[in-house]
């Protein structure tokens, strides 16, 4: 079987229509998305590419947008030599840094170490750092937190590192369950409990806190199932959408009884938080 990646590098204009571009492709076999500042360059294996592939994205032949892609092979190369060039540290806040396995170690209170291994997560994209500057503004001492599309499950990491007493993290690909118990392991972590698995696979529970960075698109698809998995009080955190859905995404959450609480915003895209009520 051929193991090899291609990288598909799209230019989109207006590069408003990114959103819509990870929306779609994010439902085919791609792996992970590195934004651009002329669009974006997805990453799929070889063996999951064929030429109708694209048949059903739907921008492509959009008249609002105009769109180019071009096809590259990863020759020659595996994927953890291909982003360990451009792979640096994360500096987080003062308390907290998060690295790879091949760099030094941190003397802050929370050296999280992420081999992300074609998963979501590294620290890097503006969605994540959100997210983690909302968690380390919570109390999460004691505290049950689901992880829907963990990814990578720096997530689920930072919540046990900051006191959470038992985190679900779930994700719909296996590579990234995988690669989520990977760096379980190499952080030392005990009380997160992985399942392959969407949001329904968990119903039946409640959690303090709900944390989700996934697109708009699939995080609409959740948000009934989020309603399920909480109890009063349940603090929802969310990102993996811009600036100029949020109120949207507000209106819909408010129907299923959440309240947006605050919102943070790092070049466009947003995290925002909310409670059950």
């Amino acid at each position: 079987m051929d193991d090899s990646y291609l990288s598909i590098s799209f230019k989109v204009y207006p590069i408003s229509g990114i959103e819509i571009l990870i929306a779609e492709l994010s439902l085919l076999e791609f792996e992970l998305f590195e934004e651009k500042p002329y669009g974006l360059i997805a990453y799929i294996k070889s063996s999951e590419y064929s030429q109708n592939i694209f048949e059903k994205v739907k921008i492509l032949n959009s008249k609002e947008f105009e769109v180019e892609f071009e096809v590259k092979k990863i020759e020659n190369k595996n994927w953890n030599e291909e982003w360990e060039k451009n792979y640096a540290p994360v500096e987080i806040n003062e308390y907290c840094t998060v690295r790879a396995p091949f760099h030094k170690s941190s003397k802050k209170t929370y050296d999280i170490i992420i081999k992300p291994e074609m998963s979501f997560g590294t620290g890097h994209h503006e969605t994540t750092q959100l997210m983690i500057d909302f968690l380390f503004e919570q109390n999460l001492v004691n505290k049950k937190i689901c992880d829907v599309g963990c990814g990578t499950g720096i997530l689920s990491i930072i919540a046990e590192k900051t006191g959470a007493i038992e985190v679900d993290a779930v994700d719909i690909a296996l590579n990234c369950i995988e690669n989520t118990i990977d760096n379980i392991n190499r952080n030392n972590c005990k009380k997160i409990n992985t399942k392959l698995c969407s949001s329904e696979g968990l119903l039946g529970k409640t959690y303090d806190f709900i944390l989700s960075n996934i697109t708009l698109n699939n995080l609409k698809d959740n948000f009934k199932n989020f309603k399920n998995l909480a109890k009063q009080n349940t603090i929802l955190i969310i990102s993996g959408f811009y600036e100029k859905d949020l109120k949207n995404v507000n209106q819909i959450l408010e129907n299923f009884g959440f309240e947006l609480l605050e919102y943070k915003i790092k070049n466009r895209w947003v995290a925002s938080k909310y409670c059950y009520n």
